[in-house]
């Protein structure tokens, strides 16, 4: 090879290299939070433990990284060659006589390499996940199901029963003071209590094994007359239950694989044997991996021929034009399993029309690569496009003098506004449309196979977009902060700024307002928009899935346990009259074992704060063995205030902090552990800060590591993304043990990096 064209081969691949690798870790590291972010809560409410939890988060990634690979060669070869082009970089070498191919091999090579890795992560990498993550899901409910009752909540989990443990261990499985409703097939209710007990599994049953228990039969409301109590009392009782214990084992233990476990051999025999429906179901699975497995390789080629023709627009629109070329590709994609399911057209058409098109896109291209992107104008008005006397010869002039009374806004203060604002649109829809391209990627067998029509993903995804907002704006405002400054930091117009006697404190101010703002949009859609937004898309989900459309409201029939009496409620609150549909009353005796009362009315209201009114009231007092029984027309009692009553949601992500906050009272009141709620309501509390705090150490960054180059500030940004995510989520998981204050476990990671912030800042010359 002679020894110039190795000089370009070199040069061409270390221009583009930088971005494949910049794209690949903060795609992966965004869409990898995202998905681990699913867990959140699974973690939240059954405790799972460390070690399942660690092998879900590695069984996501190897999905994450075949969408990411391919996308990120694609960003990378765009935007290098976007940033040669914009440079002249790349006229100078085709003016010295470097073809189209010398400049467009080196990128096939990075395509070629990345195609083998993803080729390999298609056919043996992501099976193996598959399955790993369908084994650790069943394992972590399996595991759930040895002690599914949480101390101090009320358990609705096992058919037919509801379960209330005042005490207990839920790590040992132990239980203390329990409480089991269950309604009979005759209507009757029996209710058990126990000063102890533990769910014993052996195989595929499942046992409650109470000590010291006394059940109850009460008869249906429908025999008034004819009433007969029985009352038991044993030293020890065993009640066979339905876990569902035995469809996990069996779920666990069976070899039955769906296509997307299987590894390329498995699957060449499914698409060549068997059942024509899972015939057809292997060969589509097989054309879908091929296809996205050359997908790298298709992508450097597009992106080279595309990139080269770019003049003018440097990074950004190599970035907008990645984008778009992605968005097209996938939907194709998507378009064409959709119709290869339905039978429409064939699986090879089907599954390999987006390969298609984006190869005779490509051929077009390179057949017009002497024409620039920045000439297209040319072909259009007839004449060239010539700068006007401004633009050939730019002067940034520095303006300092403010346009308000205390010189703030000045003239570069409102373009760097300005800069701010594109940049942080710019990385926003960046990251918005590979996260929704990765959901629908991640959801289309659901939405093929469901006959699920284009309306309802629509709604879907739209409900989706305040989750993403609140999740990407911490990460969008930090590579909006550290492009606009590194560049500043690269023209040297900070050495003029600093010349004309501002300090970096004056210069860092836009961008601190500018995170003021996005921080309260922040706050504005977490709490008055994502709440309502997050129980749609719930439901929506659901039904996509396969499911009946379900969402948390918060209706229904509803137990409260009161924390200052031995007592617990069972009823339906009606929202429009503030009042109890069939209140019933389980009166427990000093210890809080067994009962000493049942009173039942039709209606509860409350005449003052603490005292409820019951009309048509029947009670039965337990005196031992033997059952007491009374009637009156309407009795009060002492009672929580109505407020307690109301139903809520308890899922985090459907409630502002407002909400969470009186739901968390609430459960206060009802004895529960609120450990990782209140965790939770305290990172809704510091959310916002977050992007303020992504601009206060992004800045200094900026500025520190701008002259060495946008791509090294990029990197920071990636890597403190991640940092941030991570220290988030330990700490939270730690406060989710009670081994930190709420407040600790929510603030520290806003405080730990606006410390890091003060120190950068404090190494930047003023």
């Amino acid at each position: 090879m002679i020894p110039g064209r190795r000089l370009i081969t070199g040069y061409t691949i270390r221009a583009v290299l930088p971005y494949v690798f910049l794209s690949l870790f903060l795609l992966t590291a965004v869409l990898f939070a995202q998905q681990a972010g699913r867990f959140a809560e699974l973690a939240l409410f059954t405790q799972v433990p460390v070690f399942l939890l660690a092998d879900l988060s590695l069984a996501l990634l190897p999905n994450v990284l075949v969408f990411t690979l391919p996308v990120a060669v694609l960003a990378g070869v765009m935007i290098g060659l976007a940033r040669m082009g914009s440079d002249s970089e790349i006229v100078a070498m085709r003016a010295a006589g470097v073809g189209t191919w010398s400049l467009l091999w080196p990128v096939l090579l990075i395509g070629l390499l990345v195609t083998v890795a993803t080729t390999y992560i298609q056919m043996k990498e992501a099976p193996e996940a598959a399955r790993d993550l369908k084994k650790a899901a069943l394992q972590g409910a399996l595991r759930k199901l040895d002690s599914p009752v949480e101390p101090r909540n009320f358990n609705t989990e096992i058919p037919g029963y509801v379960i209330y443990v005042r005490d207990g261990d839920k790590a040992q499985g132990t239980w203390g003071r329990v409480f089991i409703y269950a309604q009979q097939p005759d209507g009757s209710n029996r209710v058990v209590t126990a000063r102890s007990g533990r769910i014993d599994s052996s195989g595929e049953k499942s046992e409650l094994v109470l000590s010291d228990a006394v059940a109850t039969k009460i008869p249906a409301p429908a025999n008034v007359d004819q009433r007969s109590y029985v009352v038991e009392r044993l030293d020890q009782l065993r009640i066979s239950i339905n876990t569902g214990r035995a469809e996990i084992l069996k779920r666990l233990n069976e070899d039955e694989m769906g296509p997307e476990e299987l590894d390329w051999r498995e699957l060449r025999n499914q698409a060549s044997s068997g059942q024509p429906e899972e015939r057809r179901a292997g060969q589509r699975t097989l054309h879908r991996r091929l296809a996205l497995a050359v997908s790298p390789f298709l992508f450097a080629l597009i992106g080279g021929a595309l990139g080269m023709k770019v003049r003018r627009g440097g990074r950004g629109i190599g970035v907008l034009l990645a984008l778009l070329i992605v968005i097209v590709y996938y939907l194709v994609s998507l378009l064409g399993e959709s119709l290869a399911r339905v039978g429409t057209v064939s699986n090879v058409i089907g599954l390999w029309a987006a390969t298609g098109l984006m190869l005779l896109l490509s051929v077009v291209l390179l057949a017009l690569n002497r024409v620039p992107v920045s000439s297209w104008s040319i072909l259009r008005s007839g004449k060239p496009a010539t700068p006007s006397n401004s633009e050939r010869t730019p002067s940034p002039v520095l303006h300092t003098q403010g346009v308000g009374r205390f010189g703030f806004p000045s003239l570069l203060d409102i373009g760097l506004f300005r800069t701010l604002g594109l940049s942080f649109l710019l990385a926003y829809a960046s990251l918005v449309s590979v996260f929704i391209i990765f959901t629908l990627f991640e959801m289309w067998r659901f939405i093929a196979r469901n006959g699920v029509g284009a309306r309802l993903v629509a709604r879907y995804i739209l409900f989706l977009m305040p989750l993403i907002t609140v999740e990407l704006f911490p990460a969008t405002m930090l590579i909006a902060v550290l492009m606009t400054y590194a560049l500043l930091a690269r023209r040297s117009e900070t050495i003029a700024w600093w010349a004309s006697g501002q300090s970096v404190y004056r210069l860092m101010l836009p961008g601190l307002f500018f995170a003021l703002a996005a921080g309260v949009f922040t706050w504005v859609v977490q709490e008055h928009l994502m709440p309502n937004a997050n129980l749609t898309q719930d439901k929506l989900r659901a039904q996509i899935r396969g499911g009946e459309p379900r969402a948390i409201t918060g209706t229904g029939r509803q137990w409260l346990a009161s924390a200052e009496s031995n007592r617990l409620y069972s009823y339906e609150f009606e929202e429009q009259s503030n009042s109890l549909n069939e209140p019933t009353i389980y009166e427990f005796d000093s210890g809080g074992v067994h009962l000493a009362s049942v009173t039942t009315g039709t209606l509860g209201t409350w005449p003052s704060v603490n005292r409820l009114a019951i009309t048509k009231v029947e009670t039965f007092n337990f005196r031992g063995l033997e059952v007491e029984r009374q009637v009156a027309d309407s009795r009060e009692l002492p009672s929580e205030p109505l407020q307690v009553f109301k139903p809520t949601i308890d899922k985090p992500s459907q409630l502002s902090s407002a909400g969470l906050s009186s739901y968390l009272k609430t459960a206060k009141r009802s004895g529960m552990e609120v450990s990782a709620l209140a965790v939770a309501l305290q990172r809704k509390y510091a959310a916002p800060f977050g992007v303020v705090v992504m601009a206060f150490i992004g800045i200094p960054l900026a500025l520190s590591f701008g002259r060495k180059g946008t791509i090294v500030a990029l990197c920071a940004a990636v890597g403190l993304s991640i940092a941030y995510w991570g220290v988030g989520g330990g700490l939270q998981q730690v406060g989710n043990l009670g081994l930190l204050p709420p407040a600790v476990a929510g603030w520290s990671p806003p405080i730990i990096f606006a410390a890091a912030g003060t120190y950068v800042l404090s190494r930047v010359r003023t």
